[in-house]
Formats: C-alpha cells, structure tokens, sequence
C-alpha cells in the first residue's frame, strides 16, 4: 500500500471500540479511524504534519 500498513484493534477500557491504524513501513504511526461503541461516533485522527496521500487515507 504505497508505503503504509494497516493495523485494527479493538479495545475495552478508556476507550470502548475499534480503531483501523495507518502507520509507514518503518513503524510511525500516521493516522487512526476510530469507532466509539459507547457513542458510535466515528472520528479520524492525524498524527503527522506530512501530506498523507488521500488513496491510502480512503
């Protein structure tokens, strides 16, 4: 995927959810979708001041 992996988790806890994280090869974590079970607000965050190419984010 053009230099990224995916990685999704699921947590119980302070946040109760799952959460599909974007990171480069080298392991830097970039950015993270997240859904809430609680609130089932779905939100993303970014983790880099570096352009994130929009077919790796969609």
């Amino acid at each position: 995927m053009n230099g990224y992996k995916l990685l999704l988790m699921s947590g119980v806890g302070r946040r109760d959810g799952m959460a599909l994280e974007l990171a480069t090869e080298a392991g830097e974590q970039v950015a993270e979708g997240f859904k809430d079970d609680v609130t089932r607000e779905r939100t993303v965050t970014f983790f880099t001041d570096q352009p994130v190419p929009l077919l790796v984010v969609e």
